[in-house]
């Protein structure tokens, strides 16, 4: 028996999936920890995030934070949405660090790496 709609849902929950195997996966493995960390921080919002809030998470000064926000936006995974607000420029991103981000933080940690 077919449930209506649950092949739409499958169908979506895969594509993300793929998006997350083929981009985001891809595109966190090339940046620093600290900049991963910076994502995370940006994670836990549900929508744009304001820098002074990362920089708190993170326990770091603005200026220490905003080095990795350039970075960042040069790479194009976020953008400055408005003034002192940046958001995520890759779709789904932030469903993704949600998901992944305690394996991306343990990477972080058996590292050592900053």
């Amino acid at each position: 028996m077919t449930i209506p709609g649950l092949d739409v849902a499958d169908g979506d929950k895969q594509a993300k999936i793929k998006l997350g195997d083929m981009v985001h996966g891809p595109a966190l493995d090339g940046l620093s920890a600290m900049s991963r960390d910076y994502l995370l921080a940006m994670a836990q919002d549900n929508g744009p995030s304001a820098t002074g809030d990362i920089a708190k998470r993170l326990e770091r000064d603005l200026g220490y934070a905003n080095v990795y926000r350039t970075q960042l936006i040069k790479e194009d995974i976020i953008y400055q949405s408005s003034y002192g607000y940046v958001d995520f420029k890759l779709p789904y991103l932030r469903d993704y660090l949600r998901e992944h981000g305690a394996y991306h933080q343990m990477r972080k940690n058996l590292s050592g790496s900053e």
